[in-house]
């Protein structure tokens, strides 16, 4: 119980700071927009690469934790699409932001710490290969929906083109990718580079967390209540119900992998899902404040998971 308060506060702590940041207008508006692209665009992609080339996965993929996980979400995904078309009349593009926040959880700043804690260095190996694809499965399909919509009176190959290009501008995504492939092929991570990089991955969730709680203070919280109320409803209900239905009754996994792909389902929102729609420019009022509702009530919910699971 003392790793969830821990993480929660974590998040909520920097995310109050920016908050208060934004609110006093500490800095002007040009200083916060640097920082912001600093944040997203830099220090985030270089703690991605640094983490991803340093874990250690399991040689053998497990396909039925992938199916499990990533077939729940796919389906929460779903799901977040067709209501944000059918009750808000959304855009193709922001009905699969609104999906996106509905199914991708905070894998890595809360879910890594966590998940150690609790299981320990071996058992939470399975885990791990959920936060490496966690992004690129989900990142991908999203990139694919945005990028086809927004370029839909174009020709297909210009289509194809501007997809591609789309998930190659994907610097989170590009990221994670990079730190894989370099781990994959056993290229060393040279000691000089871990200096330098380690306390850049350190900074990294702080200052991305900072920016969403600068820009909290700009968006109208209550506002987007009704958006949230249904976001955290998908994430932090449904997602880890589908997951463990999957996972105990249909996929007849070990009690462990049915524990990690629950709890794993059961994350808050991510705050990357942030970085989507400041990306595109879409929704942040409605995922920033999703991202903090959400994580609000994973302390109880996860909570449950752990008194459920016996943990």
């Amino acid at each position: 119980m003392n790793s969830l308060i821990t993480a929660i506060f974590g998040v909520f702590g920097y995310i109050i700071i920016g908050y208060i940041i934004g609110k006093l207008n500490f800095f002007p508006k040009r200083v916060i927009k640097i920082f912001d692209k600093i944040s997203f665009n830099i220090l985030l992609p270089l703690a991605l690469v640094t983490n991803f080339w340093l874990i250690k996965f399991p040689e053998i993929i497990i396909y039925k934790l992938l199916i499990a996980f990533f077939g729940a979400g796919i389906i929460i995904f779903i799901i977040g699409f067709f209501l944000s078309r059918k009750l808000y009349q959304f855009n193709t593009d922001d009905c699969a932001l609104f999906g996106l926040s509905a199914c991708f959880g905070n894998s890595v700043a809360f879910g890594i710490p966590l998940m150690y804690s609790i299981l320990g260095p071996i058992n939470v190996m399975p885990y791990m290969i959920l936060v490496l694809f966690h992004g690129i499965v989900h990142f991908t399909y999203t990139t694919l929906i945005i990028e086809n919509y927004r370029n839909r009176k174009q020709t297909n190959t210009k289509k194809i083109i501007k997809t591609i290009l789309g998930l190659a501008q994907n610097i989170v995504l590009f990221g994670m990718v990079l730190g894989f492939i370099l781990n994959y092929i056993n290229i060393p991570f040279p000691e000089p580079l871990q200096y330098i990089l380690k306390p850049i991955s350190k900074l990294a969730l702080p200052a991305v967390l900072i920016s969403l709680g600068i820009a909290l203070a700009g968006f109208q919280v209550f506002k987007d209540l009704s958006y949230s109320f249904i976001l955290t409803f998908l994430k932090n209900f449904i997602h880890p119900i589908l997951a463990f239905i999957l996972a105990k009754y249909i996929l007849m996994m070990s009690p462990l992998l049915i524990f990690i792909v629950t709890i794993a389902a059961a994350l808050p929102s991510g705050s990357q899902t942030y970085y989507f729609s400041f990306r595109y420019n879409s929704l942040q009022n409605i995922i920033s404040a999703n991202v903090v509702m959400s994580t609000f009530i994973s302390f109880f919910t996860i909570s449950f998971l752990l008194f459920f699971f016996g943990y």
